[in-house]
């Protein structure tokens, strides 16, 4: 990553694994299997960083490159790009301020890949999760404001002079409050696609456009309408960043609208504690009733389990046995007509 020609593809959106050439969204709106996990926010930069600190701990003889120096000057090429995560004229990159992308994006891929790559990203960055030989150490730095000296912060000053102060936790905020506006449904399961900077004009029947006082719809509704269907174990499995994103900042907004989000699927569940594989976000119904073995059909139960790791293994407990009861191949299930509702 040390060439100019380094920091110019890992900016775009993907790069083809093989070729190395960039990939790119396409025109097609229907083309979802694309478009939906190609954010248009450098996502192969932020995919990677994890990837470098994993790499930094192998043993040294069989690097032959220096992948903790690639991790941190990966975090520097980020910030430069879309600032440091605040308000000030440090927030202000390259190619936006924070995540001020007129892009839209799928809300699951964006949440696991985003929102969790800069949170392990930043965890490994102020040593919290382990790298081989990388021992940060905080240090006081003087903040200026304009001619005067204000707060000093700690910083942790990398061999390439990048001063981390926690940019990556900041920008994984302003990611996740770009976010936040797909929850806002009118039961709670968040809608799959929001736009990262006019959050959600496509879909109208939001509680965020409905007039208190006349019930009536407060935007235009000529516009195009985007589908209102989520796939249920996405929209259910938003736990595990969202908790550790509310633990870090002190924001309790992400972990509440995750965990509402799962209540919200789970409590739908059929009679044998099994979900459906497809929700429709306003109506609460399922619109694909079967589940099975499949990745997005029991993912659902896996970050459940996960979550209760984190926050609470007692509650857990009860997902474990039905992640075991899924894992048969022979299970399935569609919910009756009462579960429905």
């Amino acid at each position: 990553m040390s060439s100019n020609s380094d920091a110019q593809l890992l900016t775009c959106a993907k790069i083809r694994p093989v070729s190395c050439l960039p990939l790119s969204r396409d025109q097609d709106p229907e083309n979802i299997g694309i478009n939906d996990v190609l954010g248009n926010y450098s996502l192969t930069l932020i995919d990677t960083l994890s990837t470098l600190a994993v790499l930094a701990s192998s043993p040294p003889k069989s690097l032959q490159r220096d992948p903790l120096g690639d991790f941190q000057r990966g975090v520097q090429l980020l910030v430069e790009q879309y600032g440091d995560g605040s308000n000030g004229p440090a927030g202000q990159g390259i190619r936006a301020k924070g995540f001020d992308v007129d892009s839209k994006v799928q809300v699951f891929e964006t949440v696991i890949r985003g929102v969790g790559g800069l949170l392990s990203a930043h965890l490994f960055a102020i040593g919290d999760l382990p790298i081989r030989g990388y021992h940060p150490e905080w240090t006081s730095s003087e903040v200026k404001s304009g001619k005067d000296l204000k707060n000093s912060k700690s910083v942790i000053i990398w061999p390439n002079g990048f001063r981390y102060d926690g940019q990556l936790l900041r920008l994984a905020a302003d990611l996740g409050e770009r976010l936040l506006p797909a929850f806002i449904s009118p039961t709670g399961i968040p809608y799959p696609r929001v736009n990262l900077r006019y959050g959600i004009p496509f879909y109208p029947n939001s509680p965020l456009y409905q007039d208190p006082d006349s019930a009536e719809c407060k935007i235009d509704q000529s516009g195009q309408q985007e589908i209102t269907e989520n796939c249920s174990a996405g929209a259910g499995s938003l736990v595990l960043e969202f908790v550790t994103l509310s633990r870090l900042t002190g924001d309790p907004r992400f972990e509440q609208a995750a965990k509402r989000a799962f209540w919200e699927i789970w409590n739908r569940r059929s009679s044998i504690g099994l979900v459906g594989s497809g929700i429709d976000a306003e109506s609460g119904l399922w619109t694909s009733g079967t589940t099975g073995v499949s990745e997005m059909k029991s993912h659902i139960y896996r970050n459940e389990a996960e979550r209760s790791a984190l926050v609470d293994w007692r509650r857990g407990r009860q997902f474990l046995r039905v992640r075991i009861q899924v894992a048969h191949p022979l299970v399935w299930t569609r919910p009756t007509e009462a579960e429905r509702f």
